[in-house]
């Protein structure tokens, strides 16, 4: 192969739409990348995206290695025709690892069977600060004891099946306070503490043979030289991962495009860097021309840079073999999904996982009258990494058509609303990292008999007042059905708290 055919067997790239356009074909003929990455944006069903697998291959021309964020529960790209996972902290709640174990061996089946053979999952970053914008619920706990426990489960029943996993966000992000997909955020830890801590999961998936890791775009002074983000960090990437931690899978570079890079550096410097610093998967998640830009940088560098060509001929080596195990050889007319059977699993999964915090103003289950009040925030994109438009969750509405009563909708910038009565049903999202949702809680304690919280995310939102309160950890249609069957009393809530609300 030529230099220019090398250099795109690093790079991993997004694409814009659900079939190749005349500009996406450019760009993969250009770049001929080693790897795709499918979004929300590219997938309509099973046999659509089947195809666009089968046809962007045909136009590179070589194997590619097809992967997704397909974590569960907010994270969720494949979602219509295809059983959806209620997420990380989700499973942890259910207290059985097995839960884990069949929702990443169910994930795996239906990614193989369209040409999916990487998932970007688990994170096993530990989510110890209720703070933290960019993780919460896509965590599994906020102790390496419980993120070990789940994640390892979850990444065996991927294994099972022969879908490549992915160990996010190393070193480690749950402690940060900023959302790596919009700036840089600090991790001001030193080696000792990350390995008593952040370290342990991803020693622990290393130990399974975790295919690879993804380290994020955070800074950690007690490790680096320069204010970089680790993902360009040579004492992150190769000291640390490499070196110390000993792991010789892949490397993949997070979005390069994030906030976390941009805000420091051009997208054709950062590709440059996090390969000079030990990378082996340049990913460029967006952007057309970025894409092509930062190709045509990185072969411009290595052609007149010697010493880089060591540094190619290793990342290929793993690259090598890492699509000898996953990227597919063939791909059949059909795709064989049990869709009912899936489904029934992550419905069982997701009853078991809704956790009531507390009971206080004896709400649950619900008996409300017309009088009564459901108060709701439209569901919103949070997180960077999210693809959902805003939109009122479907158990409100479902409560207030079966109850007759009047569904108030609250948004940001909206006067507080004037209402007071017996009973209010309140849903909230993060509302204890947002001071408007806050404040109408607060109103809402005030002008009720008996408040219910309902938390559609992180759990912190059960403790902002004195109140009936329960969590679903993630707003997908799997666990909005099973928070309604537990609301109306249809089945016991079981879920238990994977993390520790301290007041």
């Amino acid at each position: 192969m030529s230099l220019q055919q090398l250099v795109g067997e690093l790079f991993m790239i997004g694409i814009t739409g659900k079939e190749p356009d005349d500009q996406t074909i450019k760009i993969l003929e250009e770049i001929k990348p080693g790897f795709v990455i499918l979004f929300a944006r590219n997938i309509e069903s099973a046999y659509q995206v089947h195809d666009l697998i089968k046809q962007i291959t045909q136009i590179v021309g070589k194997p590619v290695v097809f992967a997704i964020d397909q974590e569960g529960g907010i994270v969720t790209r494949l979602r219509d025709g295809f059983a959806v996972s209620c997420g990380a902290m989700a499973l942890a709640a259910t207290s059985d690892e097995t839960n884990a174990y069949m929702a990443g061996k169910v994930l795996a089946k239906e990614m193989k069977a369209v040409g999916i053979t990487w998932n970007l999952a688990p994170v096993v970053d530990i989510n110890d600060n209720p703070n933290n914008p960019g993780i919460g619920v896509r965590s599994f706990g906020d102790t390496p004891e419980k993120v070990i426990k789940f994640s390892a489960a979850f990444y065996s029943g991927m294994k099972e099946i022969g879908v490549a996993a992915c160990a996010k966000h190393f070193p480690g992000k749950g402690s940060v306070s900023i959302d790596a997909h919009l700036d840089m955020p600090t991790l001001d830890k030193n080696l000792e503490e990350l390995e008593r801590w952040e370290l342990l999961p991803f020693r622990r998936l290393m130990s399974l043979g975790v295919e690879s890791v993804m380290p994020s775009h955070i800074y950690l002074p007690n490790l680096q030289k320069r204010k970089v983000p680790a993902t360009v960090s040579e004492e992150v990437v190769t000291d640390l991962l490499r070196k110390r931690l000993g792991y010789s899978g892949l490397a993949i570079a997070d979005d390069l495009l994030m906030g976390g890079i941009t805000k420091n550096m051009s997208v054709e410097d950062a590709v440059l860097a996090s390969f000079k610093a030990g990378m082996d998967v340049l990913t460029v998640c967006h952007e057309p021309t970025a894409q092509l830009s930062a190709k045509r940088a990185l072969v411009k560098k290595i052609e007149s840079d010697p010493q880089l060509e060591s540094r190619l001929k290793e990342s290929l080596s793993r690259i090598e073999d890492f699509k000898e195990r996953f990227a597919p050889k063939t791909f059949s007319d059909q795709v064989a999904l049990d869709l009912s059977q899936d489904q029934q699993i992550m419905e069982r999964i997701a009853e078991q996982s809704i956790t009531v915090v507390s009971d206080k103003d004896e709400m649950i289950p619900l008996h409300l009258s017309k009088e009564d009040f459901i108060i709701t925030v439209k569901t919103s994109r949070l997180v960077q990494v999210q693809e959902i438009e805003p939109d009122i969750p479907w158990v409100a509405k479902e409560l207030s058509k079966k109850f007759g009563n009047k569904l108030v909708v609250i948004e940001r910038d909206q006067p507080l609303f004037d209402i007071s009565g017996n009973k209010c049903v309140f849903f909230t999202e993060n509302a204890h990292l947002s001071e408007w949702q806050r404040s109408a809680i607060d109103k809402a304690r005030k002008n009720f008999k008996k408040l219910l919280i309902v938390a559609l995310r992180n759990p912190y939102d059960c403790f902002l007042v004195e109140a009936s309160s329960i969590c679903s950890y993630s707003y997908e249609m799997v666990s909005q059905r099973a928070l309604m069957r537990v609301l109306l009393g249809e089945i016991r809530p079981v879920g238990q708290l994977p993390v520790e609300v301290r007041r």
